[in-house]
């Protein structure tokens, strides 16, 4: 009886130590993750390189703290490639880049030959990066410049492009040493859009554009196709837009022959510029900047030179002054009205002028005033008319320019008791 007690007692204590003992076999049962990680950092320390990559594996596969994973990585990367090769580091490596937030500089305080074999590994799974998240790259478009030192727009079409994704163009210019790299923003119509600032423009240089994916650390791909662009030598046209094909144009009085797009080049700054079509001609004066295009709309016409200008000038005139008469002709009727109705007949406050005398120099008043305000606001119309005569193309002659015969306007106000008129010979 007693024998069969200590039976059942012994088994009873096998099963406890068994259940006691039995969950600490399991990788990192009960321990702290830190210490694991800290008894691989000696072991490597010490050399033993296989009891390191023991130890690291009992760690989870996964939910590490990321600077946890990041030296648990590295530990594994250092021992795998002492026991295992440079395959073995660069895949136990790529855990410690993945864990860094895909750094491709996550082993810099390693050895060198451990920073080689991280590299190797961040290259790999970056590039794996843009695959797993379904990024894909379209062309990119580029708005060849018509003159040099012009502004150059670029757009590219991107599918699926997550937060953390920068698409930028790199440009390379002959004119200029190395890259420069043109950040694309997303616009309102999808494309993402970029514009060449510039002064990278040069003039007779060609530009290679391509397209790269990049996060935070840097380039993730680079897109094959690159766009090839010619940068004018010209810095600067003047446009006639439709050109007529017996017309003659003329830059400095020096006969120039517009493109097919009636575009002539020139250098940046004041030019007149004119055109001849038989016995027709206009001409006009323009300033064109670097790096842009003057538009020029001649319309050429026979003789007249200023003519019409000078009338509507001295119409203007004459009709403001008149205008101006008038109204202080009947500013005065106003004075004389108030005077003549303070008029009192002697020792009675009877008024001493009759009311038909004032009514008379009242209605006066009115036509003077009406008048008046009629030939100032015609006198305004007219003078705006006169500002744009002024302003339009003159006509050119290859000819020594003439004496140009005056034309002198001439009105004269006609001014009476209850009448007003104009007169004038033209």
């Amino acid at each position: 009886m007693a024998n069969r007690w200590c039976s059942n007692l012994f088994v009873r204590s096998v099963v406890l130590s068994a259940v006691i003992v039995g969950p600490s076999a399991s990788p990192a049962w009960g321990q702290d993750l830190s210490s694991i990680v800290a008894k691989a950092r000696e072991q490597t320390e010490n050399g033993a390189f296989a009891d390191a990559l023991r130890t690291l594996s009992t760690l989870p596969k996964s939910d590490l703290p990321p600077t946890l994973a990041v030296e648990a990585g590295l530990l594994e990367a250092t021992a795998a490639l002492v026991t295992k090769g440079e395959a073995g580091g660069q895949q136990a490596c790529a855990k410690a880049v993945v864990a860094a937030g895909y750094d491709p500089e996550v082993a810099r305080d390693q050895s060198p030959k451990v920073r080689a074999v991280c590299r190797a590994a961040a290259e790999r799974v970056r590039k794996e990066r843009i695959d797993k998240a379904g990024v894909k790259l379209g062309d990119i478009s580029v708005a060849a410049p018509e003159v040099a030192w012009q502004p150059v727009r670029l757009s590219a079409d991107v599918e699926k492009a997550p937060t953390w994704l920068r698409v930028v163009a790199r440009v390379r210019s002959s004119a200029l040493e190395g890259s420069f790299d043109l950040p694309l923003a997303p616009s309102p119509e999808g494309p993402l859009r970029g514009t060449l600032d510039p002064s990278f423009i040069r003039p007779g240089a060609t530009l290679e554009i391509s397209l790269v994916a990049q996060d935070k650390f840097g380039d993730l791909l680079v897109t094959s196709g690159k766009q090839t662009v010619a940068v004018p030598k010209r810095e600067a046209l003047v446009s006639f837009g439709d050109v007529p094909s017996a017309a003659r144009v003329f830059v400095d009085d020096k006969p120039v022959e517009p493109d097919d797009s009636g575009r002539v080049a020139v250098e940046p700054g004041k030019h007149e510029v004119s055109m001849e079509v038989g016995e027709a001609s206009a001409s006009t004066k323009v300033e064109v900047e670097r790096g842009s295009i003057a538009r020029v709309a001649l319309s050429p016409q026979k003789g007249g030179g200023r003519t019409l200008a000078w009338i509507a000038t001295g119409s203007a005139v004459v009709l403001g002054s008149v205008g101006g008469v008038l109204l202080g002709t009947a500013a005065s009727r106003k004075a004389e009205i108030e005077d003549l109705a303070k008029n009192r007949e002697l020792g009675t406050s009877l008024p001493a002028t009759s009311y038909a005398d004032i009514k008379a120099r009242d209605d006066e008043r009115r036509l003077f005033s009406n008048v008046g305000a009629g030939l100032a606001i015609g006198g305004g119309v007219v003078g705006a008319l006169a500002i744009t005569l002024w302003l339009l193309p003159s006509g050119r002659s290859s000819a020594p320019a003439k004496k140009e015969a005056h034309v002198w306007t001439t009105i004269e106000p006609q001014i009476g008791l209850g009448t007003v008129g104009l007169s004038g010979r033209f």
